[in-house]
Protein backbone atom coordinates (compact mmCIF):
# COMPACT_ATOMS: atom_id res chain seq x y z
CA UNK A 1 0.00 0.00 0.00
CA UNK A 2 0.96 3.63 -0.41
CA UNK A 3 -1.57 5.21 1.97
CA UNK A 4 -1.49 3.51 5.38
CA UNK A 5 -4.03 5.52 7.39
CA UNK A 6 -6.41 8.49 7.38
CA UNK A 7 -7.61 10.38 10.42
CA UNK A 8 -9.07 13.75 11.37
CA UNK A 9 -6.47 15.75 13.27
CA UNK A 10 -9.03 18.11 14.77
CA UNK A 11 -12.67 19.12 14.37
CA UNK A 12 -13.32 22.85 13.72
CA UNK A 13 -16.15 23.78 16.10
CA UNK A 14 -16.66 27.08 14.30
CA UNK A 15 -17.62 25.18 11.11
CA UNK A 16 -20.03 22.64 12.58
CA UNK A 17 -22.98 24.13 10.65
CA UNK A 18 -21.17 23.90 7.30
CA UNK A 19 -20.86 20.94 4.94
CA UNK A 20 -19.05 18.54 5.25
CA UNK A 21 -18.82 19.13 9.00
CA UNK A 22 -22.57 18.50 9.29
CA UNK A 23 -22.10 14.87 8.24
CA UNK A 24 -22.41 12.49 11.23
CA UNK A 25 -19.45 10.59 9.80
CA UNK A 26 -17.17 13.62 10.05
CA UNK A 27 -18.32 14.53 13.56
CA UNK A 28 -17.41 11.07 14.83
CA UNK A 29 -14.65 10.22 12.37
CA UNK A 30 -12.21 7.56 13.55
CA UNK A 31 -8.90 6.56 12.02
CA UNK A 32 -9.11 4.39 8.89
CA UNK A 33 -6.21 1.94 8.58
CA UNK A 34 -5.46 0.51 5.14
CA UNK A 35 -4.08 -3.02 4.98
CA UNK A 36 -4.62 -3.96 1.33
CA UNK A 37 -3.56 -2.53 -2.01
CA UNK A 38 -7.19 -2.33 -3.15
CA UNK A 39 -9.70 -0.70 -0.80
CA UNK A 40 -13.41 -0.23 -1.45
CA UNK A 41 -15.66 2.40 0.12
CA UNK A 42 -19.28 1.21 0.16
CA UNK A 43 -22.49 2.53 1.69
CA UNK A 44 -25.69 4.34 0.87
CA UNK A 45 -25.80 7.69 -0.93
CA UNK A 46 -25.06 10.47 1.54
CA UNK A 47 -23.07 8.23 3.88
CA UNK A 48 -19.89 10.26 3.27
CA UNK A 49 -17.79 7.77 1.29
CA UNK A 50 -17.33 10.07 -1.73
CA UNK A 51 -16.58 13.03 0.54
CA UNK A 52 -13.76 11.14 2.24
CA UNK A 53 -12.44 9.88 -1.10
CA UNK A 54 -12.42 13.42 -2.51
CA UNK A 55 -10.66 14.76 0.60
CA UNK A 56 -7.97 12.06 0.31
CA UNK A 57 -7.48 13.15 -3.30
CA UNK A 58 -7.17 16.80 -2.28
CA UNK A 59 -4.69 16.01 0.50
CA UNK A 60 -2.63 13.70 -1.73
CA UNK A 61 -2.48 16.34 -4.50
CA UNK A 62 -2.99 13.75 -7.23
CA UNK A 63 -4.27 15.13 -10.55
CA UNK A 64 -8.00 15.33 -11.22
CA UNK A 65 -8.64 13.40 -14.42
CA UNK A 66 -11.45 15.62 -15.61
CA UNK A 67 -12.16 19.02 -17.02
CA UNK A 68 -10.65 21.06 -14.17
CA UNK A 69 -7.72 20.99 -11.82
CA UNK A 70 -8.79 19.51 -8.47
CA UNK A 71 -8.26 22.76 -6.60
CA UNK A 72 -10.28 24.70 -9.22
CA UNK A 73 -13.34 22.41 -9.31
CA UNK A 74 -16.11 24.15 -7.35
CA UNK A 75 -17.84 20.82 -6.70
CA UNK A 76 -14.77 19.79 -4.69
CA UNK A 77 -14.63 22.87 -2.48
CA UNK A 78 -15.88 20.95 0.58
CA UNK A 79 -13.30 18.21 -0.03
CA UNK A 80 -10.49 20.75 -0.24
CA UNK A 81 -11.73 22.26 3.03
CA UNK A 82 -11.86 18.88 4.76
CA UNK A 83 -8.39 17.95 3.46
CA UNK A 84 -6.91 20.79 5.53
CA UNK A 85 -8.01 18.95 8.69
CA UNK A 86 -6.91 15.45 7.73
CA UNK A 87 -3.76 13.64 8.68
CA UNK A 88 -2.79 10.98 6.16
CA UNK A 89 0.11 8.61 6.69
CA UNK A 90 1.96 7.31 3.65
CA UNK A 91 4.11 4.21 3.41
CA UNK A 92 5.46 5.85 0.27
CA UNK A 93 4.82 9.51 -0.55
CA UNK A 94 3.85 10.05 -4.17
CA UNK A 95 1.86 12.47 -6.33
CA UNK A 96 1.55 9.89 -9.09
CA UNK A 97 -1.89 8.55 -9.91
CA UNK A 98 -5.20 10.39 -10.30
CA UNK A 99 -8.67 11.00 -8.94
CA UNK A 100 -11.60 10.46 -11.28
CA UNK A 101 -15.39 10.44 -11.10
CA UNK A 102 -17.46 8.88 -13.86
CA UNK A 103 -19.11 12.23 -14.57
CA UNK A 104 -15.69 13.86 -15.13
CA UNK A 105 -14.83 11.55 -18.01
CA UNK A 106 -16.86 13.42 -20.67
CA UNK A 107 -15.03 16.64 -19.85
CA UNK A 108 -11.70 14.82 -19.97
CA UNK A 109 -12.50 13.31 -23.39
CA UNK A 110 -13.44 16.72 -24.75
CA UNK A 111 -10.23 18.24 -23.43
CA UNK A 112 -8.15 15.59 -25.24
CA UNK A 113 -10.13 16.15 -28.45
CA UNK A 114 -9.63 19.93 -28.17
CA UNK A 115 -5.89 19.49 -27.54
CA UNK A 116 -5.60 17.43 -30.75
CA UNK A 117 -7.60 20.07 -32.68
CA UNK A 118 -5.35 22.83 -31.36
CA UNK A 119 -2.24 20.91 -32.43
CA UNK A 120 -3.78 20.37 -35.89
CA UNK A 121 -4.35 24.13 -36.16
CA UNK A 122 -0.78 24.84 -35.06
CA UNK A 123 0.56 22.40 -37.67
CA UNK A 124 -1.54 24.05 -40.39
CA UNK A 125 -0.32 27.50 -39.36
CA UNK A 126 3.33 26.44 -39.44
CA UNK A 127 2.89 24.95 -42.93
CA UNK A 128 1.21 28.14 -44.16
CA UNK A 129 3.56 30.70 -42.66
CA UNK A 130 6.93 28.93 -42.41
CA UNK A 131 9.80 30.54 -44.30
CA UNK A 132 13.39 29.29 -44.36
CA UNK A 133 15.09 26.57 -42.36
CA UNK A 134 14.01 22.99 -41.85
CA UNK A 135 10.22 22.79 -41.57
CA UNK A 136 10.46 19.11 -40.59
CA UNK A 137 12.37 20.07 -37.46
CA UNK A 138 9.78 22.71 -36.58
CA UNK A 139 6.85 20.38 -37.17
CA UNK A 140 8.50 17.41 -35.47
CA UNK A 141 7.77 18.42 -31.89
CA UNK A 142 4.16 19.43 -32.61
CA UNK A 143 3.38 16.29 -34.58
CA UNK A 144 5.12 14.19 -31.94
CA UNK A 145 2.88 15.63 -29.22
CA UNK A 146 -0.22 15.03 -31.32
CA UNK A 147 0.74 11.47 -32.20
CA UNK A 148 1.50 10.74 -28.56
CA UNK A 149 -2.02 11.84 -27.52
CA UNK A 150 -3.62 9.76 -30.28
CA UNK A 151 -1.53 6.70 -29.40
CA UNK A 152 -2.49 7.01 -25.75
CA UNK A 153 -6.17 7.94 -25.99
CA UNK A 154 -7.18 7.38 -29.68
CA UNK A 155 -8.09 10.36 -31.90
CA UNK A 156 -11.57 10.82 -30.43
CA UNK A 157 -12.52 9.28 -27.08
CA UNK A 158 -15.97 10.83 -27.46
CA UNK A 159 -16.59 8.77 -30.60
CA UNK A 160 -16.24 5.56 -28.59
CA UNK A 161 -19.08 4.27 -26.42
CA UNK A 162 -18.98 5.68 -22.89
CA UNK A 163 -17.84 2.34 -21.48
CA UNK A 164 -15.22 1.77 -24.18
CA UNK A 165 -13.80 5.25 -23.73
CA UNK A 166 -13.77 5.01 -19.93
CA UNK A 167 -11.95 1.67 -20.03
CA UNK A 168 -9.49 3.05 -22.59
CA UNK A 169 -8.86 5.95 -20.22
CA UNK A 170 -8.02 3.56 -17.38
CA UNK A 171 -5.77 1.46 -19.60
CA UNK A 172 -3.88 4.59 -20.72
CA UNK A 173 -3.62 6.37 -17.40
CA UNK A 174 -2.99 3.56 -14.89
CA UNK A 175 0.71 3.13 -15.55
CA UNK A 176 3.43 3.27 -12.90
CA UNK A 177 3.17 3.01 -9.14
CA UNK A 178 0.72 5.56 -7.74
CA UNK A 179 -2.48 6.28 -5.85
CA UNK A 180 -5.60 5.79 -7.96
CA UNK A 181 -8.81 7.18 -6.46
CA UNK A 182 -11.95 6.27 -8.40
CA UNK A 183 -15.53 7.26 -7.59
CA UNK A 184 -18.28 4.93 -8.85
CA UNK A 185 -16.66 3.63 -12.06
CA UNK A 186 -19.64 1.32 -12.63
CA UNK A 187 -21.69 4.34 -13.77
CA UNK A 188 -19.94 4.11 -17.14
CA UNK A 189 -19.17 0.39 -17.36
CA UNK A 190 -21.23 -2.63 -18.32
CA UNK A 191 -20.83 -5.77 -16.14
CA UNK A 192 -18.36 -7.22 -18.67
CA UNK A 193 -16.26 -4.05 -18.69
CA UNK A 194 -16.37 -3.92 -14.88
CA UNK A 195 -14.66 -7.31 -14.94
CA UNK A 196 -12.13 -5.92 -17.44
CA UNK A 197 -11.40 -3.08 -15.02
CA UNK A 198 -10.88 -5.57 -12.17
CA UNK A 199 -8.46 -7.53 -14.32
CA UNK A 200 -6.53 -4.33 -15.10
CA UNK A 201 -6.42 -3.33 -11.40
CA UNK A 202 -5.19 -6.80 -10.36
CA UNK A 203 -2.45 -6.64 -13.00
CA UNK A 204 -1.28 -3.16 -11.98
CA UNK A 205 -1.22 -4.00 -8.27
CA UNK A 206 0.93 -7.06 -8.95
CA UNK A 207 3.29 -5.31 -11.39
CA UNK A 208 3.61 -1.80 -9.93
CA UNK A 209 2.51 -1.94 -6.29
CA UNK A 210 -0.09 0.78 -6.82
CA UNK A 211 -2.84 1.56 -4.32
CA UNK A 212 -6.46 1.76 -5.48
CA UNK A 213 -9.23 3.28 -3.35
CA UNK A 214 -12.62 2.95 -5.03
CA UNK A 215 -16.05 4.16 -3.92
CA UNK A 216 -18.64 1.86 -5.45
CA UNK A 217 -22.15 0.42 -5.30
CA UNK A 218 -21.28 -2.46 -7.63
CA UNK A 219 -21.18 -5.96 -6.15
CA UNK A 220 -19.10 -6.98 -9.17
CA UNK A 221 -16.37 -4.41 -8.57
CA UNK A 222 -16.17 -4.93 -4.81
CA UNK A 223 -15.78 -8.71 -5.32
CA UNK A 224 -12.06 -8.44 -6.14
CA UNK A 225 -10.13 -11.02 -4.06
CA UNK A 226 -7.48 -9.87 -1.59
CA UNK A 227 -9.11 -6.46 -1.17
CA UNK A 228 -10.72 -4.75 1.82
CA UNK A 229 -14.14 -3.14 2.18
CA UNK A 230 -14.86 -0.11 4.35
CA UNK A 231 -18.60 0.09 5.07
CA UNK A 232 -20.00 3.59 5.69
CA UNK A 233 -23.21 3.46 7.72
CA UNK A 234 -24.92 5.64 10.35
CA UNK A 235 -21.92 7.88 10.80
CA UNK A 236 -19.47 5.02 11.30
CA UNK A 237 -16.89 3.26 9.14
CA UNK A 238 -16.28 -0.43 9.75
CA UNK A 239 -14.44 -3.13 7.81
CA UNK A 240 -16.68 -5.89 6.51
CA UNK A 241 -16.33 -8.95 4.32
CA UNK A 242 -17.77 -9.05 0.82
CA UNK A 243 -20.68 -11.29 1.80
CA UNK A 244 -21.55 -9.03 4.73
CA UNK A 245 -22.34 -6.08 2.45
CA UNK A 246 -25.95 -5.19 1.71
CA UNK A 247 -24.96 -5.01 -1.94
CA UNK A 248 -24.05 -8.69 -2.02
CA UNK A 249 -27.02 -9.80 0.09
CA UNK A 250 -29.59 -7.88 -1.95
CA UNK A 251 -28.11 -8.87 -5.31
CA UNK A 252 -28.00 -12.53 -4.30
CA UNK A 253 -31.59 -12.41 -3.03
CA UNK A 254 -32.80 -10.95 -6.32
CA UNK A 255 -30.86 -13.43 -8.44
CA UNK A 256 -32.02 -16.37 -6.31
CA UNK A 257 -35.71 -15.40 -6.34
CA UNK A 258 -36.55 -12.30 -8.41
CA UNK A 259 -40.32 -12.94 -8.32
CA UNK A 260 -40.35 -12.96 -4.52
CA UNK A 261 -38.37 -9.72 -4.26
CA UNK A 262 -40.57 -7.95 -6.81
CA UNK A 263 -43.70 -9.07 -4.96
CA UNK A 264 -42.38 -7.36 -1.85
CA UNK A 265 -42.10 -3.99 -3.60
Amino acid sequence: MIISSVRLRNYPEDKQDEFPWTLPLIKEFEEMVFEKSVSFFVGENGSGKSTILEAIAAYSEVPLAGSYRLEDDESLAAANNLADYLRISFDQKTHKGFFVRAEDFIGFARNIKNEIKALDAEIAEVKETFTGGDIKLTLGAIEGEKNSLIARYTKDLEAMSHGEGFLKFFTSRITGQGVYLIDEPEAALSPTRQLSLLSLIKEKVEKTGSHFIIATHSPIIMSLPDSEIFYFDEGKVTKVTYKETQHYKLTKAILDNPEHILNLL
